[in-house]
């Protein structure tokens, strides 16, 4: 019997301690146009490797331009327990993923690969759930304040 998943999810996994997976959700019925907003809103912008070292403005500028993406959500789970290998951080985290966000479904690579839009904004989310919160920017400045729904939580 097949279904069909009320979310796909695009992830990114941050194969380094502490170990992370960011998932960046969106219907079905809005995956093309969801691909085409990221893709229109990435296009040609050299992204940076962190967050919290990139300028303000250029923050500001991408917060604004992803804005009008329509996602249905974001989870972003860390594993950080010492002496954890990388393979069982990445089961735990999918196994997470799973529980707190249920009607999900992962892409396939190869299904992902050809949204390089959504990618791009699901590596970039991923930066913004890696900062402590106490040096995350203002609102105005943060990535995740584009979506209606998100967690980032922590695998106890």
């Amino acid at each position: 019997m097949t279904h069909d998943p009320q979310v796909l999810c695009l992830l990114h996994w941050h194969g380094e301690p502490p170990y992370g997976l960011t998932a960046l959700g969106v219907t079905p019925d809005r995956l093309t146009e969801a691909e085409e907003k990221a893709a229109a809103a990435l296009a040609g912008l050299a992204l940076p490797a962190s967050w919290a070292d990139a300028h303000p403005a250029l923050r500001r500028h991408l917060v604004a331009a992803c804005r009008p993406v329509p996602t249905a959500g974001l989870r972003h789970v860390t594993d950080d327990r010492p002496a954890l290998d990388e393979g069982r951080a990445r089961h735990d985290c999918l196994r997470a993923l799973t529980a707190e966000w249920p009607g999900t479904e992962p892409l396939p690579t190869e299904e992902a690969d050809r949204l390089p839009g959504l990618t791009a904004l699901t590596r970039l989310t991923a930066l913004v759930c890696r900062m402590p919160p106490e040096v995350w920017p203002e609102a105005e400045e943060d990535l995740l304040d584009i979506y209606d729904t998100y967690t980032v939580g922590t695998l106890p």
